[in-house]
């Protein structure tokens, strides 16, 4: 955001913890959802939102922004709670999560969510889109950033790599693209369902500045953002996080399956709980 100050990482520690409140909120309403992504991710969004992108949510059409893409459509209760923190829409609204007429969908969308810079679906689209915007970016002469959200399971998309050599090759230093590596999709273990290993190694000889952190280590993050910001060679960034799936509540940390997950009354309040904040009920 725009701010007069940066955050300090005690600061980035309160927002992503409500981040994870708001993300339970939503759930909650439907009794299930992607529940273990959303708390995965919390760091990432928060250091990228709160900390890294010049936005503005007053002014969310604000012509020198940062723009942010939502590659991981599903993603939507993740990315909710942050402009719900960050002042896009009022905070009450995230109940409508999902439901009919809301604007706030499973998967976020351009016409209606706000602060939506694309919209959510299959995986695997969201790389080429920034590719265009960025080559729009740098044509216009705009000093703005495109932040894109990845998913481990989407680098096993071809048209992820077909975007990849484009951007290197139309030198587009404006993508900073952090990838949610949490080890779990639909159909099981990542790695095992299609191995991209060493993905370091893959994206380095594609011609991107790569890092490698933490996803749930606020320090490591906002080192690794500020780093990609001021990378001085005309690459694409991109910024591996390793995230642990439902992290900050214990139970869901270890879950077998947490892809979608399903919770009973007391599990919500055990959540809650663990989280250190009450049930919205």
């Amino acid at each position: 955001m725009v701010q007069e100050a940066k955050l300090h990482n005690s600061q980035l520690a309160e927002r992503a913890g409500r981040v994870r409140r708001n993300a339970l909120v939503m759930a909650e309403t439907q009794g299930q959802g992607y529940i273990a992504q959303a708390l995965g991710v919390a760091d990432v969004l928060s250091v990228a939102y709160f900390h890294a992108m010049q936005v503005r949510p007053e002014q969310p059409e604000w012509e020198e922004r940062d723009r942010f893409l939502l590659s991981v459509g599903h993603y939507g209760i993740a990315h909710y709670a942050v402009p719900a923190e960050a002042g896009y829409f009022p905070e009450d609204e995230l109940t409508t999560y999902a439901a009919d007429d809301s604007r706030l969908p499973m998967s976020g969308m351009t016409s209606y969510t706000p602060g939506a810079e694309m919209s959510g679906g299959s995986i695997g689209l969201g790389l080429p889109m920034a590719v265009g915007m960025s080559m729009g970016l740098k044509r216009k002469g705009s000093k703005s950033f495109v932040y894109i959200l990845m998913g481990d399971g989407e680098l096993a998309e071809g048209p992820t790599w077909e975007a990849a050599i484009s951007a290197a090759n139309y030198g587009l230093g404006n993508i900073i693209a952090p990838v949610d590596f949490n080890q779990v999709q639909a159909d099981g273990p990542s790695m095992k369902v299609m191995n991209t290993e060493p993905v370091v190694d893959k994206f380095e000889a594609f011609g991107f500045y790569v890092q490698r952190v933490d996803g749930n280590d606020l320090p490591s993050l906002v080192a690794a953002f500020d780093n990609a910001r001021e990378h001085p060679e005309p690459k694409p960034r991109i910024i591996i996080c390793d995230t642990k799936m439902g992290c900050g509540v214990d139970f869901l940390e270890g879950r077998e399956k947490s892809h979608f997950i399903c919770l009973g009354d007391d599990d919500w309040k055990r959540a809650y709980a663990a989280l250190g904040e009450r049930s919205k009920a």
